[in-house]
C-alpha cells in the first residue's frame, strides 16, 4: 500500500521498529525542517529522524530528509 501511494502521491515511507512493534509510516516535516513519523499515530506519538540508520528508508534516500552539516 506504502508503494501505491508513493506513487500516487508522492509521500515518503520508512520502515521502524522498536522491542515492543514494528511498522510503516509516513515522513513528514515540521516548520523548521526536521523530519519524523508517526509511531503511534493513535496515541499521537510521533519520532524525529535524526540519523539514517534510525529507520530503513522505502522510498527515497535518507538525504531528501537529513541535510548534513559541517558540525556532523
Amino acid at each position: 500500500m506504502w508503494y501505491v501511494l508513493n506513487r500516487l502521491f508522492g509521500w515518503d515511507y520508512v520502515a521502524w521498529s522498536n522491542s515492543a512493534a514494528q511498522g510503516v509510516a509516513r515522513v513528514h516535516n515540521d516548520g523548521t525542517g526536521r523530519c519524523y513519523y508517526w509511531r503511534y499515530k493513535g496515541t499521537q506519538l510521533a519520532d524525529e529522524i535524526k540519523t539514517e540508520e534510525q529507520v530503513f528508508w522505502l522510498t527515497c534516500e535518507p538525504s531528501k530528509y537529513l541535510v548534513k552539516t559541517e558540525a556532523q
